[in-house]
């Protein structure tokens, strides 16, 4: 079966229903105007189904065609859709939308994949390295699969001792929320193991630099709850 990628705008996502059904998009031409009816428009179902990346309202998708369930029996195609297209470098929403509505917040209400997203323009996408392999939520959340890197133009406090190449791994949930941040989302940001929310290190070798401690100590017996800058 030979077929061909199409670039199409999400205008719905099924986020409730059957393993056949979560996840379905609805979509349009990029050059349509807002459909009035949505239930009219085609679909398309996650590509793949062990790693799902589920698109916000007005993402553009790729779609491409495959068998359905019924293929067998009937020969039935249906259309599957790729992950977001990377049209702003925003870690949080690239939606294109057709038409602008905001909210009385001034955020964008017509982008959200459900009734609890909303655009966060303060969500930056993590500083990448040579060889990476970077995973980021929509949220701040984050798995970096890195290594000590002294000789890159931008440094990072986990590449100060240890051999080039040593592998580091690192679990972020949660961005700093700080007046130090720059707001602009499209600016890489470094994960802080101070600031972020909470985040795990696994290192080989490496030091990680500025550390501040948080965590319990044991007085005579007794343990108490205290914050220990190093």
């Amino acid at each position: 079966m030979y077929t061909k990628l199409k670039a199409v705008k999400v205008q719905e996502i099924i986020m409730s229903g059957s393993t056949q059904v979560v996840g379905t998009i609805r979509y349009k031409d990029l050059a349509e105007g807002i459909p009035l009816d949505n239930s009219r428009l085609g679909t398309a179902k996650p590509l793949f189904h062990n790693i799902s990346q589920y698109p916000t309202i007005n993402e553009v998708v790729y779609i491409v065609a495959g068998p359905k369930d019924t293929f067998n029996s009937d020969g039935g195609i249906r259309h599957y859709y790729l992950s977001p297209l990377n049209i702003y470098g925003s870690a949080n929403n690239n939606a294109q939308p057709s038409e602008l509505t905001l909210d009385e917040d001034g955020q964008n209400s017509s982008t959200g994949a459900s009734p609890f997203f909303y655009e966060d323009a303060t969500i930056k996408p993590i500083q990448p390295y040579g060889g990476d392999i970077t995973i980021e939520g929509r949220y701040g959340n984050s798995i970096r699969f890195g290594s000590t890197t002294p000789s890159e133009s931008i440094s990072n406090n986990w590449s100060n001792e240890g051999d080039i190449g040593n592998p580091i791994t690192i679990i972020r949930n949660g961005q700093p929320n700080s007046e130090n941040v720059n707001n602009i989302s499209y600016n890489y940001i470094l994960e802080d193991i101070n600031e972020d929310d909470s985040s795990i290190y696994l290192c080989s070798d490496q030091q990680i630099t500025n550390f501040q401690k948080s965590g319990v100590e044991i007085n005579d017996n007794e343990l108490s709850y205290k914050h220990m800058l190093s």
